[in-house]
């Protein structure tokens, strides 16, 4: 009986996360929508992923989604209008953004493609501001997941106390 409640459990759990993943992503779809720049979705449903199903890696911590991002947006907007849009300019930018999330804290590896893609979309200003309405998303997810979690545990604890 304990065993087909736990599993149950977990069951529903699973479908939760999976529904908040959802959101999360349709949400992200949604804020990249007012231009047509679905090029730029594959990043961003990465981020979406591991923020909802890996929270405990190092990948999908928020303060790790933000500062990488912060750092693609910084680094692709400073080469984009110091060297132009090229290949060259691409591989620099992919050693920066390779470089700030592998010898500092804030790891998140969907920055790589997210660099990748603001050399696609070509328009700083679009990048730009896509990415920082993602970020917010992202962050906010982050928020109601941990806020969700917090009433989960509480409501567990009252159910079963001692």
């Amino acid at each position: 009986m304990r065993s087909e409640n736990s599993e149950s459990h977990e069951m529903e759990m699973k479908i939760r996360r999976y529904l908040v993943f959802l959101a999360v992503l349709l949400a992200m779809i949604v804020a990249i929508t007012y231009n047509n720049n679905f090029l730029l979705a594959p990043p961003y449903a990465v981020t979406a992923y591991l923020l909802v199903f890996e929270r405990e890696s190092k990948f999908s911590k928020a303060g790790n989604i933000a500062a990488s991002y912060i750092f693609v947006i910084i680094s692709s907007e400073a080469i984009h209008l110091t060297l132009g849009i090229s290949a060259s300019a691409l591989v620099l930018n992919l050693v920066a953004v390779s470089l700030f999330i592998s010898f500092t804290k804030y790891s998140h590896p969907p920055a790589l493609a997210l660099t990748i893609f603001s050399y696609i979309a070509h328009n700083s200003v679009e990048f730009t501001i896509t990415s920082f309405v993602v970020l917010a998303i992202a962050i906010t997810a982050d928020v109601l997941i941990k806020w969700s979690h917090a009433i989960d545990s509480r409501d567990a604890k009252s159910e079963h106390p001692g």
